[in-house]
Order: C-alpha cells, then sequence, then structure tokens
C-alpha cells in the first residue's frame, strides 16, 4: 500500500477526523497504490487513516476509515448496509426514491447513490472512488439485485482528474428514458440519462412536503421548476393553481409528466397548472411590473456559487431573486427561498434575504430554517456537506 506521510502540524485535519487531505499537506510519500489504496501517517510513522488517492486533484486523497483496518469488500458491505439502515428509519411510506449513499455523510466519501425505484444512479466523483468501484459495486448488486444501475459520469471533478464522462451501465438490460418512482405516495419521473444531478432533486423531499401541507387554497408559483416536483406537492395538498416557470422546454415536458402522472390535468378547463417557459429573473420582473399577486412563491435556482470566488456574484443574484419574489407577495403570503450553493451558507443566506426584504420594503417572518432531507447525512466532521439551505418566510 502507498504510504503519505503528513507534514508536522498540517496532520491535524486527519487528526480530527475530516476525510480530505489536501496535497499540501503531503510531506513525502512511498509504496505502490495498484488499487488506489493508501494510507496515512504522521512524521512518527504512527498511522492516522486509510482511503483512496486522487493523485491528478488538490485533495490528494479522501480517508474512508482512520482505524487501522482494512478497506475490504467486508468494510464497504458494512457501510452501505448502515446506510441503508438509516434510510430504512427516516425515509417516509410509500417513498421508493431516495439517497441511499451519501458520500462523506455515510463514511464513502467520493461515492453517492440514488434510488429511483428499480433504478440506482451512481455518481464516482474522484479517482479513487473510481479505482474502488470492486469493493461498492458488488455490495450494491448484491442488495438491489434487480435493479438497474446506472454510473452518471458528466461530472466537473472527473473530468478535472482525467476520467471518463461518458455515462456506464454497470448492472442491468437498459436504462429507462424515465425513472418511475414513488415519494409520500406521489407519482414522479426522474430523467436519469438527461436531467440535472442524477435526474431529480431527492433532497427537497422534506421542502415538498412542507409546500404541500401549506398549499391549501393558495395560489402557487413555482420558478426555476425544472421537474414540477412542488407545483405537483402544492396541488397534491390543495392548492387553487400552480404555474410551473423554467427555461428549459425539457424540463417542464419532464414537470408536465410529473402532474399527469399524478392526474392532475395540464390542458382544458379541469387544469390547475400551467407552464411558462422563461428565464425566471426575466419572468419575475414582467409579474412585478404587471402588478401581479400570489399566495405561496417558491425559488429553487441551480447554485450560484460552485466556489469561494463566485460568491459575491452568487449574492447578488439570489438577493435579486429574493427581492422580486417577496414584492408578489399577497398580505399573508409565503414564500420559501432556497439555496444548494455551498459557498452560501445559512448564516449568509438568511442575510441576502433580510436585504431582500429590506429593498423590497417587505415586512417578512421567518417561519422555517431547512436542509436537505434527512437521507442526505452530514458528516460533523465535514461540514462542507450541508449545502442546501431552505427558508419558509411570511409577508405581513
Amino acid at each position: 500500500m502507498r504510504t503519505i506521510t503528513l507534514q508536522r502540524d498540517r496532520d491535524i485535519p486527519t487528526r480530527r477526523r475530516h476525510p480530505w487531505l489536501f496535497s499540501r499537506s503531503i510531506a513525502r510519500e512511498s509504496g505502490s497504490d495498484e488499487d488506489g489504496q493508501v494510507e496515512g501517517r504522521d512524521e512518527s510513522g504512527a498511522f492516522l487513516a486509510r482511503g483512496f488517492a486522487s493523485p491528478r486533484s488538490p485533495i490528494a486523497a479522501r480517508w474512508w476509515t482512520f482505524s487501522d483496518e482494512p478497506v475490504d469488500a467486508a468494510f464497504v458491505e458494512r457501510r452501505i448496509d448502515d446506510a441503508l439502515a438509516l434510510r430504512a428509519a427516516v425515509v417516509p411510506d410509500q417513498t421508493d426514491g431516495y439517497r441511499v449513499v451519501n458520500a462523506e455523510g455515510d463514511s464513502l466519501p467520493g461515492l453517492v447513490v440514488d434510488r429511483y425505484g428499480a433504478v440506482l444512479a451512481v455518481q464516482a466523483t474522484t479517482a479513487g472512488t473510481e479505482r474502488a468501484r470492486p469493493l461498492w459495486l458488488p455490495a450494491l448488486r448484491g442488495r438491489f439485485p434487480e435493479a438497474v444501475i446506472v454510473q452518471k459520469n458528466d461530472l466537473p471533478s472527473r473530468a478535472g482528474e482525467g476520467l471518463p464522462t461518458a455515462d456506464e451501465l454497470l448492472a442491468g438490460a437498459a436504462l429507462p428514458a424515465l425513472a418511475a418512482f414513488r415519494e409520500r405516495g406521489l407519482s414522479f419521473f426522474a430523467d436519469v440519462a438527461g436531467g440535472q444531478k442524477t435526474g431529480f432533486f431527492l433532497d427537497q423531499r422534506e421542502n415538498r412536503d412542507l409546500v404541500r401541507r401549506h398549499a391549501a387554497g393558495r395560489r402557487v408559483l413555482n420558478l426555476f421548476a425544472y421537474s414540477g416536483a412542488f407545483g405537483v406537492a402544492a396541488l397534491a395538498g390543495g392548492a387553487e393553481r400552480v404555474t410551473e416557470v423554467d427555461v428549459s422546454a425539457s424540463a417542464l415536458a419532464l414537470a408536465r409528466a410529473n402532474h399527469l402522472a399524478n392526474g392532475q390535468a395540464v390542458e382544458g378547463p379541469e387544469a390547475r397548472a400551467a407552464f411558462v417557459a422563461a428565464d425566471a429573473f426575466e419572468d419575475l420582473r414582467a409579474r412585478v411590473a404587471a402588478g401581479e399577486t400570489w399566495d405561496l412563491v417558491v425559488t429553487d435556482p441551480p447554485a450560484f456559487a460552485k466556489r469561494k470566488g463566485d460568491l459575491d456574484r452568487a449574492c447578488r443574484g439570489y438577493k435579486d431573486v429574493g427581492r422580486l419574489a417577496l414584492k408578489l407577495l399577497a398580505p399573508g403570503g409565503l414564500l420559501l427561498a432556497c439555496s444548494c450553493s455551498g459557498p452560501v451558507d445559512a448564516d449568509l443566506f438568511q442575510k441576502v434575504l433580510f436585504a431582500a426584504a429590506l429593498d423590497a420594503g417587505v415586512t417578512a417572518r421567518i417561519l422555517e430554517k431547512r436542509g436537505a432531507a434527512p437521507d442526505h447525512p452530514v458528516s460533523i466532521y465535514c461540514p462542507e456537506g450541508e449545502y442546501l439551505k431552505a427558508f419558509l418566510l411570511r409577508a405581513a
């Protein structure tokens, strides 16, 4: 096994069980790593951690264990069984769409596995995790023997490490065009082949339920709608009508399919769902200029910040969205404002929403602060895994 000796005083994060080792912390390396496994030791030679190397990444290794134990098939099976036991406890009834493995949150850094009914969508985000496939793939196949397993590879992290970015079918005959699954009794499709992330935003499940519980009798505007899942949940909760806004025609087609799958008419006199192909910023400005009012607005844009250098631009974007959305709220109206930008933490996002409310001239109160669903656990040793923020605001 290849040994990485950490620089004195730069081994503190590893001693504190942080799973990432940055290349600048390495003093020297020795030995071979044919299977990608490496172990970390301090300057005295004492064992610190074991994991998998990504030599072309600034994060040179990700630690899978801080105990001196083999990282083998039995080890990975235990980790996946622990992950499944957690899902059995937190995934609601009538739900077969959920995150099976959440990378560092399940102590399997670099590995993400989402279930959509009979389909597993896998992301191996690093070279080390890719080389660990002989360990994690048999474990997944053993626990989901009938599943189609596809590896989603079109990721910046893989491209940066020179890994293939074309998707791979790892098990099963063929990937369906759309993967059907259930969420709290509602029916949805995930666009695994061509959609965002692994095909659906599973992390928003509890926030969709929040919208469903507050939707009765309300007119709902769902911005950056993508799959239309917030709108589906709103109508299931008794919303008067829903308008889905997204710039992507394919996203709106998926939204239509999801509404229809739940018996929610999208055409004719019975239709309570409308679909608008437009840039959400432009759409918001036009609605404000027209003097529209809405009872519940959802803003769930794509990540505006991928790195710290994007923060200023991202905050301006979130403030603009929040300001315009707040202007649309009728008295007593609700805004669910979301951010999936990792560098924008909850405190900063709250400050952005404060500035938005001030500029909009709207008195707003925070009813709830939320994050990702509990099948997206965050390691307490790796707070970088916490990325989704959702604030439910009420206009006076």
